[in-house]
Parts: structure tokens; C-alpha cells; sequence
């Protein structure tokens, strides 16, 4: 093996050639990892960035495909976190296809995983990568459903995963935004909608019945004999009646229906595409089912249910509108209570 003599600072020294002929091969490797370390970080940052000014998951998640999607192409990302029971799906796609994935994606966050997980998805050849964000610890997860797999995988996988830990502090900050958020559109004791939630979707139902000719009613209702329980068996179990009386007409409307309590015993109901006479058939399904919860304070009347229904009239305000289901309410009451008055 050939022996080199080198003078450096002006002494001599001898050395190997072909260990002098690695070191560029190593500083070339060397340098090659800082590019890639310094791409990585750059990208992380990039990441921090697009979720900084987004408040709820929605957008949030949102921010996080299109970061994404320049390192690994996909037609869906999911969220869900189990404790909270939350979570949120990005779909690029459109029309059937959407549907398919949105399905899919549905069935595959249902069951909570601690290791990742991949797999195809059968029908449409897509493939999914579901993981847990720090191993179950946590209880969230995140599905990646894609079609083809990225040209370096090792290294979008290794982005993938990186990002992902990266966004626990974000997610975090948007679940606990959307909990406050829907905390102060909810009743705090029945965890219905409040009034300011049922104005916002006034508004938005009377302006579709005005531009599709379709009719929406409004219920106003009001317990019967709902003070003597407060002033005989307490506020405590009056509470206890208020979340019994909720739940049961909760379960009696419709998924299109919008129930919200904003008084004592008061409650409204926004029923889209429903007529006065056509609602009659749900409110007295309410009626009769608070009947039957069987609540009755000593020596008062059983607990009953007044309700005076209205249906919009075009042009006519929201507070107009009110007023006529509230005189409703009020002849149901003068006329024996306990009835639906149209």
C-alpha cells in the first residue's frame, strides 16, 4: 500500500493515501446529512407556521394535508380523539368516490389502535396508514388514506411521524377551542342548544323557506306545574326533571329538528320543512311523552307540556315570529294547558 508524506504547518507527516481519500467521501456525507437535517427542520417549521393562526380542528386539519400533500399525495386525512370524542376528515376528492372514503375512513378511526397500522382499502385499491399519535397514549390517532406509495418512503414516513408528534400541542390547543366554543352554545344543565344558537339557525332556516318556498314552524313549550316541584321538592330535583324532560324530547325529534331550552322550563323547536298541521303529529309525541314520565309533586297536578306552534310567514322577523308562537303557547294554557295550540 502506498505510502504519502505531507508537510503541513511545516512539519511532515505520513499517511495513508487511501485514508486521505475517504475524508472527502466523508465530508461529503457528512454535509449531505446537515442538507437533510436542515430540510427536515425547515419543513417542521413550515409546518408550526401553517397551524399557528388556525383556532379549530377543522382548518387546522386542513393546513395539515396541504403541508402534506407536497411530501406524500393522499386523498383523505382523519383525526379523531377517542376520550373527547372528537375529530375531523379532509377529503380532496368528489361525488361517490368521496362517499366511499368518507365511509371508509369512518369504519377504519372506529376502533382505536396503539401501534400503526396499513392496509388497503378494498374496492377502490387505496391504501391507509393509521397510527396513533404517541402510541395510545394519548388515545388520538391519525388516518393517511393514499393511492400510491411515496418514491421515498422511509423518508416521508420518517417526515410523517415527525409531524404528526409535532402537532400534539396545536391539536391540543384546538380541541380545547372547540370545547369552549361549544360550551358557550350549549345550556349549561340539559346540554341542549341556547337561545344564541337557535337565533343563528332561525335566521338560516327562514332565508332557505323563503328561497325554496318551504315551510318551517316554530314551537314554543312550556312545563305545566314545573314550579311546584321547584317549590316543594327543591331546585335540586328541579335540575333532575329539566334533564329528564330534555333528554325525552331529544329523542323525539327529528335529526333535522333544532331543540333549545332558553328559560326555566321554556324550549323551543325549529322544525324545517314541517307545516303547523304537519307538525302537530311530533309535538304531541313530546307531550305525550312527558306525560308518561309520571312526574308529579305533592298535591299539585302532573308535570304536562303547553305548546303553541307558528308557522313563518314570509317577511315576517324572527321576534315577530316568536310572538305568535308564544300567544300560541299562552291560548294552550288559558285552554286548559297540557295541548298544542296552533
Amino acid at each position: 500500500m502506498g505510502v504519502t508524506i505531507t508537510v503541513l504547518d511545516g512539519r511532515v507527516h505520513q499517511g495513508n493515501l487511501g485514508s486521505l481519500a475517504a475524508q472527502p467521501t466523508q465530508l461529503m456525507a457528512e454535509l449531505d446529512r446537515y442538507r437533510r437535517k436542515t430540510e427536515r427542520l425547515a419543513r417542521i417549521y413550515d409546518l408550526h407556521h401553517r397551524v399557528a393562526e388556525k383556532l379549530d380542528l377543522a382548518a387546522m386539519l386542513e393546513a395539515v394535508s396541504i403541508w402534506l400533500s407536497a411530501q406524500w399525495p393522499h386523498e383523505l386525512l382523519g383525526y379523531r380523539h377517542f376520550p373527547r370524542q372528537r375529530g375531523h376528515l379532509v377529503c380532496s376528492t368528489h361525488g361517490p368516490r368521496r362517499q366511499r372514503l368518507l365511509n371508509a375512513a369512518e369504519e377504519l378511526m372506529a376502533v382505536q389502535v396503539c401501534e400503526p397500522v396499513d392496509g388497503i382499502i378494498p374496492g377502490d385499491g387505496l391504501q391507509f396508514h393509521l397510527c396513533p399519535l404517541d402510541r395510545g397514549a394519548s388515545g388520538d390517532q391519525l388516518l393517511l388514506i393514499h393511492q400510491h406509495p411515496p418514491l421515498e418512503m422511509g423518508t416521508a414516513c420518517g417526515l410523517f411521524a415527525e409531524g404528526m408528534i409535532e402537532l400534539r400541542g396545536p391539536l391540543d390547543r384546538a380541541l380545547a377551542y372547540e370545547e369552549l366554543y361549544d360550551q358557550a352554545r350549549r345550556d349549561a344543565l340539559t346540554g341542549l342548544a341556547n337561545r344564541r344558537v337557535f337565533q343563528e339557525q332561525a335566521a338560516q332556516e327562514m332565508a332557505l323557506a323563503l328561497r325554496y318556498s318551504r315551510p318551517v314552524s316554530l314551537a314554543c313549550m312550556d312545563l305545566d306545574y314545573f314550579k311546584a316541584i321547584n317549590d316543594r321538592l327543591g331546585h335540586g330535583e328541579g335540575d333532575n326533571v329539566l334533564n329528564r324532560v330534555a333528554r325525552l324530547m331529544a329523542s323525539r325529534v327529528r335529526e333535522s329538528d333544532l331543540l333549545a331550552r332558553v328559560g326555566g322550563d321554556e324550549f323551543l323547536l325549529l322544525m324545517p320543512n314541517t307545516g303547523e298541521s304537519e307538525s302537530l303529529i311530533l309535538l304531541n309525541r313530546i307531550r305525550q311523552g312527558v306525560n308518561d314520565l309520571n312526574i308529579q309533586a305533592p298535591g299539585s297536578p302532573p308535570l304536562g307540556t303547553s305548546v303553541g306552534v307558528a308557522a313563518w310567514r314570509p317577511g315576517e322577523a324572527l321576534v315577530q315570529w316568536l310572538e305568535r308562537a308564544d300567544a300560541a303557547l299562552y291560548r294552550a294554557k288559558a285552554a286548559g294547558r297540557n295541548q298544542v295550540s296552533l
